[in-house]
């Protein structure tokens, strides 16, 4: 017999850590962690199974089809928008060709076991596209539905995904006889920048924010590559990870979409450079501007409407900017480095 479990792609991201750890404590299934490095021993230890290898070698996902039960699939893993504007057409086949892989792993899952698989897509602000700074600053709050004119290969990557999920979970194969046999429970955020203590940036255009705060623990000099009035939305990574909960636990007659905004603060980048002398008045943070990623970052939202998400599944950050640094970001990033 097939063991149960859940599978987490990107295991070994940024979410892919706090996410198994919480599914550790959370549920009793196996955890199936794939990533393309080793998993570091803190999280491999918590892993039923640790595979090394790439989303888009089928020879992986047949074995783990063929060998475990999966009851949910945790898509995380990506190129990020970064590394995806020097590498678009890698950034499309890990992307799109590597969700692709994942939901068709999810489709023959449904018709094995004769019900839905949920299946978690991580989204991004990237999706959307507004033209300029002026029509950035006219546009304000920003809802799922507007502005989606991506400007990025990534920011098209995650969007196309979300639409592929769409059609997995509502109209796959509808005019085959094997119509509706399959069925896809899709779920997605739509992440706003991520801050954590815990594991260092990996290469997001919004990265900005945490490279701040990770080089001042340090006592490395960084420049930020943005200007300092340029706002977008932020969240911490405990918050990341508890929404991926809450939006998973909730029962699928409760969403009225598939996929959902959230957002916790929105300080400007020269607001986060203050927050951040606070602790560490030493660090030395300037900014140097990179046009190219500054445009990247001016087609982003100043701030979304999650308003969705908190009358749907209960949406609530527990950290808001001052809570994010007091309660979370500095403690921990103070023990990560062996700050006393």
């Amino acid at each position: 017999m097939r063991r149960k479990a859940i599978l987490i792609t990107g295991a070994n991201g940024e979410i892919g850590h706090g996410l198994i750890t919480a599914l550790h404590e959370q549920t009793g299934e196996h955890l199936i962690g794939l990533d393309i490095e080793e998993m570091d021993s803190a999280t491999k230890g918590i892993l039923w199974e640790n595979i090394v290898g790439n989303i888009l070698d089928r020879t992986i996902l047949d074995r783990i089809n063929s060998q475990y039960e999966l009851t949910t699939i945790y898509h995380l893993a990506a190129l990020l928008s970064t590394r995806a504007e020097f590498s678009p057409g890698t950034a499309h086949e890990v992307n799109v060709d590597g969700t692709l892989n994942l939901l068709s792993i999810a489709v023959e899952q449904s018709r094995s076991q004769g019900r839905p698989i949920k299946f978690f897509f991580p989204s991004s602000i990237a999706v959307y596209g507004l033209a300029d700074l002026e029509e950035k600053n006219r546009a304000g709050t920003v809802a799922e539905s507007q502005f989606l004119f991506p400007q990025t290969m990534y920011g098209c990557n995650k969007l196309y995904c979300e639409l592929l999920g769409s059609y997995y979970a509502r109209h796959y194969q509808r005019l085959t006889a094997e119509a509706g046999t399959a069925r896809i429970d899709f779920r997605a955020i739509r992440f706003p920048g991520l801050i954590s203590a815990v594991t260092a940036p990996s290469g997001g255009t919004s990265d900005y924010a945490p490279e701040m705060l990770h080089a001042a623990a340090q006592g490395i000099d960084y420049d930020c590559f943005v200007r300092d009035d340029t706002t977008i939305p932020f969240m911490t990574m405990p918050d990341a990870i508890r929404a991926i909960h809450l939006l998973m636990d909730a029962p699928r007659e409760a969403l009225s979409q598939l996929v959902y905004n959230i957002r916790a603060f929105n300080p400007s980048a020269a607001q986060f450079r203050e927050r951040v002398l606070a602790d560490f008045p030493k660090a030395e943070i300037g900014f140097s501007v990179n046009g190219k990623r500054q445009a990247m970052v001016d087609s982003w939202p100043a701030d979304v409407d999650d308003s969705a998400a908190r009358h749907d599944w209960g949406w609530q950050p527990e950290h808001d900017f001052e809570a994010a640094f007091a309660d979370y970001l500095i403690p921990d990033i103070r023990t990560r480095y062996r700050i006393h």
